[in-house]
């Protein structure tokens, strides 16, 4: 076995390569090579290592213990290797960008997220899409979005879920309406099928013995602030839209209880995804403005 200092860490591509998309003829195809090249350089890195790192079952490959504990350095420096390419070649990005969001973080997180990004990387085409979590969900799953921003928690075996904002949901009623009182009727404007924060406030019409007279369901922001202040309903939206909406001040607003009203926004991506700079450096411009959290 080699010394540490020997080691060669290009290696770990081609085995990345192996786990990420499963045989040695799908790494082939994404590292342009032939797949005796990948088996051979699998090889390569095992005698290195002194180690198995994959149990070979025909075409289909399974980790070994000494494979699960390599696998994170390998994600680690194929991420290492992005970030330095990107760091030098951010005004050279090109290609397109397919992101999606909720429409309340849309309207208030990402104009100066993607602003900044331009002036970053302004060959890039950033195509944004708008709708509820769920649908969301499905499209970056379906390859039609590259990434989104949904309401979390959320676990998904083929998604990498992390947390970049926390949001304090409220309730958003019409001007100096208070709450209704338990039993009584109540009219709902809410965002469509499939989006969280509907899904709190029919959590919360529950829970409260309310009965629902009506509902209104509108995509738009504009929509359900403006039908509020109309005095044509109660809906449920994050306190930071609220502060920073002009229409915020034209309604009245309640907190949820405790366990209805933190909501995280998740970056959600596909696990086995192709490498996308774009997408990478877009990331970086996120959580360079100090207001998100870590994406790990």
């Amino acid at each position: 076995m080699l010394s540490a200092s020997r080691f060669n860490p290009q290696l770990l591509r081609y085995f990345h390569a192996v786990v990420e998309h499963g045989s040695l003829s799908a790494a082939s195809r994404h590292l342009n090579c032939v797949p005796s090249n990948v088996s051979a350089r699998l090889r390569q890195l095992e005698e290195q290592l002194g180690s198995v790192l994959l149990e070979r079952n025909g075409p289909q490959f399974k980790l070994t213990a000494a494979g699960e504990r390599l696998l994170p350095h390998a994600r680690q420096l194929d991420s290492l290797c992005a970030a330095a390419w990107q760091s030098v070649h951010l005004d050279t990005l090109q290609g397109r960008l397919r992101l999606g969001s909720m429409e309340t973080t849309a309207a208030m997180r990402l104009p100066d997220v993607l602003a900044r990004f331009h002036r970053h990387a302004p060959r890039v085409g950033v195509e944004l899409e708008t709708g509820t979590s769920s649908a969301l969900i499905e499209r970056v799953l379906g390859h039609e979005l590259d990434a989104a921003l949904v309401a979390g928690p959320l676990e998904h075996p083929r998604l990498i879920a992390s947390e970049v904002w926390r949001e304090e949901l409220r309730l958003v009623l019409p001007p100096g309406a208070a709450v209704p009182g338990p039993g009584e009727e109540v009219s709902l404007i809410v965002f469509p099928e499939g989006c969280h924060y509907r899904a709190r406030l029919y959590n919360w019409v529950q829970e409260s013995g309310w009965k629902v007279r009506g509902q209104q369901s509108y995509a738009s922001v504009e929509a359900i602030l403006g039908c509020v202040a109309a005095g044509l309903g109660m809906g449920v939206l994050p306190a930071s839209l609220l502060a920073g909406h002009p229409r915020g001040r034209q309604v009245a607003s309640h907190p949820l209880p405790a366990h209805l009203a933190v909501s995280p926004t998740v970056l959600i991506r596909r696990r086995l995804a192709e490498p996308h700079p774009a997408l990478d450096a877009w990331v970086e411009v996120l959580l360079e403005g100090g207001n998100a959290a870590p994406v790990q």
